[in-house]
């Protein structure tokens, strides 16, 4: 693990700031829902290859909950090899982009796969050299991330030609596929009986919880797993009972907000020539953030009165009120 120097209260040069933010975006905490669907995608892949009829996964949640990075993980556990001049690719991953098509995805999975003619010819055509591509390389399993971008469109149209070419993809292919992505993406599903026959498995990622003892506990150790790789020598003690509601407050539950903070007060604690994170950081570092989603919320730290069933019901008030 990198070692972090203390400051001895000298501020932190630019440089050496931008070091230390980049270390926190870098930290992956595995938490107990993070590893059971880790497993599930393992299990998806092993038990779908060589199989008569793969089965297809969904994975689905709102943005922030970890679900690229996991995919990313997985995909880093089966690299690439160049085998006597051939690439093998056991697991091939790739983003849909923005206003795709399924001409534009059928081009960037020849694109990953080595086509020099990645963009060339009909959808058709690019959905047969996808199989062949598949066949030559060795693709164990595909994963297409970012899904709703291809059906963004609520066109029935659009729906229709985007689930049909999914379907028939999936129905050739021989391989096991797994689409990932936001929650209304689902919508593909019920546009598509058949489509939604062949991905009826779906697994969904949540964010934490504060609820139960249970809730508190997993919450609390994600913490402290982010504030043992902290980029400083001593502890934040981020963990605190009363420190992690504040924390489950301001992000609701969501990993990745939690980041977004830290790494701002990461910042705020680097210009003050702090060796850890301090209160008075995330307050810097809350202010710094607008949570479009949440125009009415409070910031929480450095709050000496902060109840979490207090602090909902007055941002709750104050949307109502507004």
């Amino acid at each position: 693990m990198e070692q972090f120097k203390s400051l001895t209260g000298k501020v932190a040069d630019l440089k050496e700031i931008k070091r230390r933010k980049e270390h926190v975006k870098s930290i992956i905490i595995p938490y107990p829902r993070y590893d059971a669907l880790l497993e599930k995608v393992e299990e998806h892949h092993q038990l779908s290859l060589n199989s008569v009829q793969p089965d297809g996964l969904f994975l689905y949640g709102e943005t922030g909950l970890g679900k690229s990075t996991i995919l990313k993980e997985y995909e880093s556990k089966y690299p690439r090899q160049d085998i006597d001049g051939n690439t093998k690719i056991p697991v091939l991953y790739l983003t849909v982009p923005v206003g795709a098509t399924p001409k534009s995805v059928a081009s960037k999975i020849l694109l990953k796969m080595g086509d020099p003619n990645y963009d060339r010819g009909t959808e058709n055509n690019m959905t047969a050299r996808i199989l062949a591509f598949v066949e030559k390389c060795e693709v164990g399993m595909i994963i297409i991330d970012e899904f709703q971008h291809l059906i963004d469109s609520e066109s029935k149209n659009v729906l229709n030609k985007a689930s049909n070419w999914v379907k028939n993809l999936t129905n050739d292919i021989k391989i096991p596929i797994l689409v990932c992505g936001m929650p209304e993406s689902k919508k593909v599903f019920e546009f598509n009986e058949q489509l939604d026959r062949r991905f009826c498995i779906k697994q969904s990622l949540q964010p934490f919880l504060f609820q139960s003892r249970e809730d508190q506990i997993e919450f609390r150790a994600f913490l402290n797993g982010i504030d043992k790789q902290l980029p400083f020598p001593e502890q934040s003690y981020i963990a605190d009972p009363i420190l992690a509601q504040k924390m489950f407050y301001a992000t609701n539950g969501n990993p990745f907000y939690i980041k977004k903070i830290l790494e701002e007060a990461t910042v705020s604690a680097l210009k003050n020539g702090d060796d850890s994170i301090t209160e008075y950081d995330l307050y810097t570092a809350f202010k710094s953030i607008s949570l479009s989603t949440r125009p009415f919320v409070i910031n929480p730290f450095e709050n000496e009165n902060f109840n979490l069933l207090d602090f909902y019901e007055r941002e709750k008030r104050l949307a109502q009120s507004s």
